[in-house]
């Protein structure tokens, strides 16, 4: 059976934690929260780098209402299906890390930089790559080697970007854009309490933090 992963964001403004996460409105009006990311079995390396940052388990006594609404209502109630006496407070506390995203996240991103890869690639192998005939690129060159070829020979080559198609670096990147959109409209939506509270705390990166639940 695999494991999933489901990405969770808040900011800090102040004392108060709000929500980051994308709210949906259904048919029926009513709201429905989604996770900034959804991860498989693929996520794991991913989750263990997030898990030595760390910084507590379960759910927090100050979650926003938003987020908090994702979760079990009541921490204290037995959940049936785990070994007797279970509470979903102790479910949540085996299953759910809270991480800084500037150490999480942000730390492994290359802001200038969308994907792991550069360089100059053989258009052969280009299209290869594209096709998924080939799951790696091994082989390329940089800048001074390209420069370094005839004209006949660079003609055998394109710069290209890329990543690894399982790789850690495009979730990384995806989380980061991600968060980053969502603290833009946050602020841009004046989605807190007031302005001047805003003003005298206003948040950055470093004031977001990640729920990250894996079930």
């Amino acid at each position: 059976m695999s494991t999933s992963y489901y990405v969770y964001a808040e900011v800090r403004v102040g004392t108060r934690w709000y929500n980051l996460n994308p709210l949906m409105k259904k048919p029926d009006g009513s709201w429905n929260l989604r996770p900034i990311y959804v991860g498989c079995s693929s996520f794991f390396e991913v989750f263990n780098h997030m898990e030595q940052y760390r910084t507590g388990v379960g759910i927090p006594d100050d979650m926003s209402p938003e987020l908090r609404s994702v979760f079990h209502e009541n921490l204290d109630e037995v959940c049936d299906g785990w070994i007797k006496d279970t509470t979903w407070r102790s479910v949540y506390e085996r299953s759910v890390i809270i991480v800084p995203f500037s150490k999480g996240v942000e730390s492994r991103v290359h802001k200038d930089r969308p994907h792991m890869y550069e360089g100059y690639v053989e258009k052969r192998i280009i299209t290869a790559f594209e096709l998924n005939e080939i799951e790696e690129i091994y082989a390329w060159l940089d800048g001074s080697e390209f420069a370094a070829l005839s004209d006949k020979e660079k003609k055998r080559y394109r710069f290209f970007q890329w990543d690894e198609p399982y790789g850690e670096y495009q979730v990384f990147r995806a989380i980061y854009e991600r968060v980053c959109a969502m603290f833009y409209w946050f602020d841009f939506a004046d989605a807190f309490d007031e302005r001047s509270e805003y003003w005298k705390n206003e948040p950055g990166l470093s004031d977001v933090r990640l729920i990250v639940e894996r079930s």
